[in-house]
């Protein structure tokens, strides 16, 4: 009888180790870096995430950096976006989001503060392999966006500074994949996306204006420094975009690229409740990216899972 005591306690013991084991796997990137995805026993999550963005100097179409003199020309972005994420399935969640931004943008003497609602979004994820679901295997899912033209293009907003550019102001569609591997206290992540948009026309000339599809790449790792309460986390990103297209001819000189590093760190504070908080930062030497902004830019965020 002690033999049997004894036996079921240590296979009640393993099983119990194994399901923690698991639940970790599953849980420890689904929040490091804001919205992410619910955690395995969340039926919805809903969220905010509040930051703002530097613009240190600006890279041009031949890829040369120049950075903005102090007094010369200020630039930042705010940006407050709520979101949720509901559960539709076992392997399947609906995710939505909203952001509303402000520019405050200085040069010259001049000054304008403007914003208003960006280009709003709406997805679908698709599990088709849960993380820790097979030995040695890692996940894998898939994510069905759509972007809405509520977002203010350039040539919308009012002078003298522009400031009023919320969003892109197009239709765009998005299909996503990830991919992860976990061995505890440690992960190590895939991400790549590609975007397009639906042709529009300029409310100034009338013309067709086309943006070129974006692809989008991340590779993030890292580390559960408290067990189900503390991560950090590096993701290292880039981003391509083809030239645009203006009345069916395309702008060679529209091409974009560019790479970026974002550092987060993910707080458990409670059962339901997660802080998130990242800085990022996009400033590199001239040949490092083309027709985008050089910037830094820090993101504290909060989330609620129900369950």
């Amino acid at each position: 009888m002690m033999h049997r005591a004894l036996r079921a306690v240590l296979l009640l013991t393993i099983a119990l180790s194994s399901a923690e084991a698991r639940a970790a796997a599953c849980c420890v990137s689904a929040t490091a870096f804001g919205v992410g995805r619910l955690l395995v026993w969340e039926d919805f999550a809903v969220g905010v995430q509040l930051g703002h963005t530097r613009v240190l100097g600006q890279w041009n179409a031949q890829r040369s950096l120049r950075l903005f003199q102090p007094g010369e020309f200020s630039d930042g972005l705010t940006r407050v976006e709520p979101w949720v994420i509901v559960r539709l399935g076992e392997r399947v969640q609906a995710q939505a989001r909203v952001p509303v931004v402000v520019n405050d943008r200085a040069a010259a003497g001049l000054a304008q503060v403007a914003g208003g609602l960006g280009d709003v979004g709406a997805a679908v994820r698709l599990e088709a392999i849960s993380l820790g679901e097979f030995e040695r295997l890692p996940s894998l899912g898939f994510t069905l966006g759509v972007l809405g033209p509520t977002g203010r293009r350039a040539e919308q907003v009012a002078p003298p500074l522009g400031a009023g550019v919320t969003g892109r102001g197009a239709w765009g569609g998005a299909v996503a994949l990830e991919s992860e591997y976990t061995w505890l206290p440690w992960y190590v992540r895939l991400d790549a996306g590609f975007t397009v948009y639906a042709p529009f026309r300029r409310a100034d000339t009338n013309a067709s204006q086309w943006y070129g599809p974006v692809v989008q790449a991340a590779l993030s790792s890292g580390r559960e420094v408290v067990p189900d309460k503390l991560v950090l986390a590096l993701s290292a990103q880039v981003e391509w975009e083809a030239p645009h297209s203006l009345d069916g001819e395309l702008i060679e000189t529209s091409r974009g690229f560019l790479p970026s590093l974002v550092a987060s760190l993910s707080w458990r504070a409670a059962p339901h409740w997660t802080l998130v908080t990242s800085l990022s930062g996009s400033v590199w030497p001239s040949g490092f990216a083309q027709n985008r902004d050089a910037r830094v830019g820090l993101v504290i965020g909060g989330r609620y899972g129900h369950f």
